[in-house]
Parts: structure tokens; C-alpha cells; sequence
């Protein structure tokens, strides 16, 4: 009977990984097609990580804060070197009321946050710069855009990141790998191309 009830916690735990990783795959496009500024050639290929939420609730009133699950593409999106599961919890909304859900994307510049949220988690505080929504959209050329930031975020609603401060959210990693294997990671390590035009 263990015997049983273990293969079907295995069996539960693969699907839902597999839909975690199609579902970020999806989201990946969705949301970086609705960034038509974003320099997404130069992020993708000059980013050290891409972390990806397909669905982050956030909900405020006075005090408030955000909950989501996503993955974590180590290296370039188009052949990783590993994928972990994490989260994004906490955080801060201020005077903002209401409830939004979004998917979210952020592109890592800096190697030791990766190794923080691998070894457990980070928090994303004033140590960190983060330039949020569409960071392109002032520069005439691509060429223009110099990468000064430590992490670039985009959400695909619009106003997800309005009134908001992510000091104080957490960004944590479960202690598993992803397999690079099936469907959902032919669909994940294909959407760079697809967002390119490949």
C-alpha cells in the first residue's frame, strides 16, 4: 500500500512539474510579446537567469503582498543548464487596494542572485536594483540600451507593478531539479525563438 500511495505522489508531483514548466513557457511569450519595447534579444541573450511566474496574486489593502510559483532558467533560455522550481511570496503594496493576477518575468543580471536563491532564497531589497515594465520604450535604437540594473521585470498586465514595492518579497528555490526532458521543456527552451521570430 506505501508502495502504491508513493508511485502516485510521484506520478502527481512529474504532471504537475510538467505543467508548471508549459505553463511558463506560454507565459514566457505571452508576457514578452506584450513588451514590444523590451530590448528581448539583448535580455535574453546577456541575462544570466530568467525567472518565470505564470500567475502572481497580488492583493493590498493598506498593508498586502504577493504569492506565486514559477521556474528558474539557469543560463540561456535556449539551452539551460538547469531548471528549478521557486516562489515569490511577501512584499509590500502600500496604499494600493484591490486584487491583480499576472504573470511575471525576470531577467537576472547578477550571478550571486542566483546563487542566493539556490542556496535558499533572497529577498529583493534596496541592495538590489530593479527597473520594472517597459524599459525600452525611451531609447531610439536597441544599441542605445545600456543593461544597469540587477534584475529587469515584466508582468503581463499592465498594471500589475502600479503603486506597488516589491521590497520585501521573497524569491525562494525548492530543493529539486526540473528535468531538461518531454514536451513542456521543447516548449520552454523553444520560446526565445518564437519571441525572435526564429
Amino acid at each position: 500500500m506505501k508502495f502504491l500511495l508513493s508511485l502516485i505522489m510521484f506520478f502527481s508531483f512529474g504532471f504537475a512539474s510538467e505543467e508548471l514548466v508549459l505553463d511558463s513557457a506560454n507565459s514566457f511569450i505571452t508576457t514578452m510579446r506584450g513588451a514590444r519595447n523590451a530590448p528581448i534579444k539583448e535580455l535574453i541573450e546577456q541575462s544570466k537567469a530568467t525567472i518565470i511566474f505564470p500567475s502572481v496574486k497580488k492583493v493590498g489593502f493598506v498593508v498586502g503582498g504577493m504569492g506565486g510559483d514559477g521556474i528558474m532558467v539557469v543560463g540561456n533560455i535556449n539551452s539551460p543548464s538547469e531548471i528549478l522550481p521557486v516562489s515569490i511570496s511577501g512584499g509590500s503594496i502600500g496604499i494600493q487596494l484591490g486584487y491583480e493576477d499576472s504573470s511575471l518575468v525576470l531577467f537576472i543580471f547578477k550571478d550571486s542572485i542566483i546563487y542566493d536563491i539556490k542556496d535558499a532564497k533572497i529577498t529583493l531589497d534596496t541592495k538590489l536594483s530593479v527597473a520594472f515594465g517597459d524599459i525600452g520604450r525611451n531609447y531610439s535604437k536597441v544599441s542605445d540600451f545600456k543593461f544597469s540594473s540587477d534584475i529587469y521585470a515584466y508582468a503581463a498586465n499592465d498594471g500589475f507593478f502600479a503603486g506597488a514595492s516589491f521590497g520585501g518579497a521573497v524569491i525562494s528555490a525548492k530543493d529539486e531539479i526540473l528535468k531538461q526532458s518531454g514536451y513542456a521543456y521543447e516548449q520552454l527552451i523553444s520560446s526565445a525563438s518564437k519571441l525572435l521570430g526564429q
